[in-house]
C-alpha cells in the first residue's frame, strides 16, 4: 500500500480496506506501507482511531506490517505517533527508514511468526 501527497481519512480508510481485502484474498499476513511521499495526513484524533477502524474491518491480528516513514517534518513525527497507537492496541508493526530494511524484516521468520500466531 502506497500514501503519497495529501492524504485525508477517508482515503487512509479506503487503502486499508483495499489492503485487507487483497491480504486476504491472497492468503498472506505480510503488509508493506509505503508513505515516504507523504506530505500531509489525518489529525490527531484520526490517528487515534485508526488501530480501532483496523479491528472494526475485520484485519487479521496476526499480520505482521511494516511501514516506511517519510523523511522529515511533522509527518515523519505523526506516522510515528500513529506507529505508537497501532503498538499500543496490539497491532505487530514496525517503522522504517528504507524499503530494503522494512521487507528484510517482514520477510524474516515470517513462517514462524505465523506458527506462533503472532504477537497480538
Amino acid at each position: 500500500c502506497v500514501y503519497a501527497g495529501n492524504v485525508s481519512a477517508e482515503e487512509y480508510e479506503a487503502g486499508t480496506l483495499k489492503t485487507i481485502a487483497l491480504a486476504k484474498k491472497h492468503q498472506t499476513h505480510l503488509i508493506l506501507i509505503d508513505e515516504t511521499e507523504l506530505v500531509s495526513a489525518v489529525s490527531t484524533v484520526e490517528i487515534y482511531k485508526m488501530p480501532r477502524f483496523y479491528e472494526d474491518a475485520d484485519a487479521n491480528r496476526r499480520s505482521k506490517w511494516a511501514l516506511i516513514l517519510p523523511p522529515r517534518g511533522q509527518i515523519r513525527e505523526d506516522v510515528k505517533f500513529y506507529v505508537t497507537m497501532c503498538l499500543n492496541r496490539g497491532w505487530y508493526l514496525k517503522a522504517f527508514d528504507d524499503r530494503k530494511a522494512a521487507i528484510d524484516w517482514l520477510l524474516n521468520d515470517a513462517e514462524a511468526y505465523v506458527g506462533q500466531g503472532g504477537s497480538g
